[in-house]
């Protein structure tokens, strides 16, 4: 018992273990798709050493790209990438040697327009003739000849000499003569696309925006096609016409009096609109299939006849799918045989509608298509019928002679996203667009400067819609809390590029000299007053216009949408004379003249009032002033209390 109790009181110490650390756990793999391994595996593979099965070795080092990034559009570069990819045409090697100074000096005249605005009419003038004595200059880069019996190696060499011959003739032509050019493309295998479309074609499709179309339509184009045509394999021109929809009748009377006058082999066409008609014929064929009902219908053989004879007789009309079809094989140098097929090129500038076209004449969805410009990478072919092959060819920025940069972006050639100077295009919509139709579109109150106050007078400047729009809209930056201007503009840009507020470029005159000459801003403004009023505004602020007239008891019929608007107040617009300033965003954010303040000041003393004989506080009892009120009231009391 003794030593039970003992040992149970005492209980011997255990042995002393050296602790161990926590127990190893296996940290789970993030990479979950195995996207590192890829990339290790891909560079590994790249500069692998392969043994011929001669036993030689050989290691290749060359970085090969893919299809995508060489196919890329680039229309503008940097000094250094254009020296450097001009080298590698060139095929030039070059080393930097250490301490010594290498400065790059710009190559070629980027800069287009000045940051500050628009061109005078009087600089319009001066460089409309000077282009036109380097228009025949003004060319697109040739595919050199070449023979089956050369390698490909020699065959690339050729094509890149020949572009880099191109590229210098341009850039002398822009520094001898102190000419604007805008931005072209520069990849050589993007131009490799058009080499090929011309080649295999039999009609090459032009495609022009109907709402600028010499500035989208490329002179030296048709030429390049007549000098590929021969007897074995002729070669036509066609300018079609797209987004015609936007132009009224007598719009499309003037360009169609032109284009006879010049001699150019024209049809206006609507992509958006064939599609639309598309689906309404194949929604009523369905609605006819289910009835089971049979009409009666001229026969097939008649139908071509009376599209070509309608196309003869009237040409400002937009013609239609099956219009547009039997246009091509009519205008077609050769007729289809079994041996090879009918092949028809589209060629244009970027977001020109040349994959919208392609798909309203397939009747669905074939090739893909986005506002951005450039969506199509390579040229791809579509079989619109047994006979026909479609060609559509990606989007090319021709070299031209430019004005401003500002109407690259309103023409929807450069993407507004990546846009960096807003000013100078925003400036065009504002001299293009009146200043009431801006009102009734965005429904704000535009303030504009006086000629003394440094601003136009007569349309706003680019500033002061962006800063009423913003304002109107309330986009602010943050901090100072100002107008987000850059916003404001990329929003205000894709309204005009999508034609919600429209502008027609008016074809050129003849001048007494007998030359074509430019039309002014005041003539480009008479040319789409039809295209300013209330029709043409969005539906729901035709709505909320139409409220507001029945509100001022007016009537809709007699309604001048430039002379009326001022006298309505309608979403954020506020009525009143044009003149009046408004703001919005309080007092400090006011877009005050400076020339109203100080007339203001100045006059103020006509505002003369009457002053009275007696002062204010004796005209009554004495008690009707709450400020001396409460003395008169001591002063009555101490009378009644002391007698006096």
């Amino acid at each position: 018992m003794d030593g039970l109790n003992k040992g149970a009181l005492h209980p011997e110490p255990k042995k002393f273990k050296v602790p161990k650390g926590p127990k190893p756990i296996a940290h789970k793999n993030k990479n979950l798709i195995g996207l590192g391994r890829s990339i290790a595996n891909k560079r590994r593979t790249e500069n692998e050493v392969q043994i011929l099965p001669d036993g030689e070795m050989r290691f290749t080092t060359d970085k090969r790209e893919a299809d995508w990034v060489k196919l890329r559009s680039v229309t503008q570069e940097n000094a250094l990438d254009e020296f450097l990819n001009t080298a590698e045409m060139a095929d030039t090697d070059f080393t930097a040697e250490k301490h010594q100074s290498v400065k790059i000096i710009k190559v070629g005249n980027n800069t287009v327009v000045p940051q500050t605005g628009l061109l005078s009419p009087e600089e319009v003038l001066e460089l409309r003739k000077k282009h036109q004595v380097f228009e025949n200059k003004l060319t697109i880069p040739r595919r050199p000849k070449w023979n089956k019996s050369q390698s490909r190696i020699e065959i690339d060499r050729q094509e890149n000499l020949a572009f880099l011959d191109w590229r210098r003739e341009l850039a002398a032509l822009t520094e001898n003569n102190d000419l604007l050019l805008t931005p072209f493309e520069r990849n050589l295998e993007v131009w490799k696309q058009l080499w090929r479309v011309v080649e295999r074609c039999d009609l090459v499709v032009q495609i022009v925006d109907a709402r600028a179309p010499l500035f989208f339509r490329s002179v030296d184009l048709d030429r390049y096609v007549n000098s590929l045509s021969t007897e074995e394999s002729p070669k036509r021109n066609l300018l079609l016409v797209n987004k015609a929809d936007l132009l009224t009748e007598t719009q499309r009377k003037a360009w169609a009096d032109y284009f006879n006058d010049v001699g150019i082999n024209y049809v206006f066409f609507s992509a958006v609109r064939a599609a639309e008609q598309t689906e309404a014929e194949l929604a009523a064929e369905a609605a006819a299939a289910e009835r089971e009902t049979d009409s009666d219908s001229e026969p097939e053989q008649d139908s071509d006849a009376v599209i070509e004879d309608s196309v003869h007789k009237d040409p400002t009309r937009i013609l239609g799918v099956d219009e547009l079809e039997a246009l091509f094989l009519s205008e077609s140098p050769r007729s289809p045989s079994d041996e090879s097929k009918l092949q028809i090129g589209l060629v244009g500038y970027p977001n020109v509608g040349k994959s919208s076209t392609i798909n309203a004449l397939v009747g669905a969805k074939k090739v893909s298509v986005s506002a951005t410009p450039g969506k199509t990478k390579h040229f791809q072919t579509i079989h619109l019928s047994p006979e026909v092959l479609l060609c559509d060819c990606p989007g090319l920025v021709f070299p031209n002679f430019a004005y401003t940069k500002g109407e690259l972006v309103c023409n929807g050639v450069l993407p507004i996203d990546q846009l960096r100077e807003h000013i100078p295009p925003v400036s065009l919509v504002c001299q293009r667009v009146p200043k009431f139709f801006l009102e009734a579109v965005y429904g704000i109150h535009i303030p504009i400067q006086k000629q003394e106050d440094g601003g136009n007078g007569t349309y706003p400047t680019a500033r002061e819609l962006l800063n009423a729009y913003a304002r109107a809209r309330g986009y602010m930056t943050q901090g100072f809390g100002s107008a987000d201007e850059p916003r404001a503009a990329r929003y205000i840009l894709k309204d005009y590029i999508t034609g919600k507020l429209l502008f027609v470029n008016p074809p050129p005159k003849k001048g007494t000299n007998g030359e074509w000459e430019l039309a002014s801003v005041e003539e480009g403004r008479d040319f789409n007053k039809e295209l300013f009023t209330l029709d043409h505004l969005p539906e729901s602020r035709q709505q909320q216009i139409e409220t507001a007239l029945s509100h001022k008891n007016m009537d809709v019929n007699e309604f001048d949408l430039s002379r009326d608007l001022a006298k309505l107040t309608f979403s954020m617009h506020s009525g009143g004379e044009t003149g009046e300033t408004k703001f919005y965003g309080g007092k400090q954010a006011a877009l005050e003249s400076a020339g109203d303040d100080l007339d203001r000041e100045f006059f103020k003393m006509n505002n003369v009032n009457g002053k009275f004989s007696t002062p204010f506080h004796k005209l009554g009892s004495g008690s009707g002033s709450k400020k001396h009120g409460k003395k008169n009231k001591k002063a009555e009391k101490k009378k009644r209390v002391t007698g006096y």
